[in-house]
C-alpha cells in the first residue's frame, strides 16, 4: 500500500516539472528574460515553500545554530542552483519544453556514470565484470 503513495508523489512531480517548463516555454517565448524568470521562480519558491517548511518543521523547537561553514555552503549551492535553472531556461528558450523533461529526467543516469567514473560507487562496473584493467 505505501508503494502506491510513493508512486503517486513520484507522478505528481513529473507533471508539475513538466508543468513548469511549459509555462516557463511560455514566458519566455512572451519576451520574457530568462534572468529575471530564474529570479521570480526562486522568490516564489522561497516565499510559498520554505518558509512555510521551515515554520512547521520548528514549530516548537529551536533551530540549529548556523555557522560560517553552513552559510557559505548555502551561499555556493544557491549560486550553483540558479546558474544551473539559468542554463535550463536558456536551453529551453531555444528547444522544446518536451525536450527539456527528456534530458531531466536523465539526471540520475548521468550522475550515476559520473560517480562510476573515477570509482566512487558502491557497485563498480569493472570488479561486476571481472574485467583486470
Amino acid at each position: 500500500m505505501m508503494s502506491v503513495g510513493v508512486i503517486a508523489v513520484m507522478v505528481a512531480v513529473e507533471l508539475l516539472d513538466v508543468g513548469l517548463t511549459a509555462v516557463s516555454k511560455v514566458a519566455m517565448n512572451g519576451d520574457m528574460n530568462h534572468f529575471v524568470f530564474v529570479v521570480y521562480s526562486n522568490g516564489v519558491a522561497a516565499i510559498f515553500l520554505l518558509l512555510p517548511a521551515s515554520l512547521f518543521f520548528y514549530w516548537k523547537r529551536s533551530p540549529p545554530p548556523l555557522t560560517s561553514s553552513i552559510i557559505c555552503r548555502i551561499f555556493v549551492l544557491g549560486l550553483l542552483s540558479c546558474g544551473v535553472q539559468t542554463c535550463m531556461y536558456t536551453g529551453t528558450g531555444y528547444s522544446s519544453p518536451t525536450l527539456s523533461s527528456a534530458i531531466g529526467d536523465l539526471t540520475p543516469a548521468f550522475t550515476f556514470i559520473l560517480a562510476i567514473l573515477p570509482d566512487q560507487s558502491l557497485f563498480s562496473v569493472f570488479s561486476f565484470y571481472k574485467f583486470n584493467f
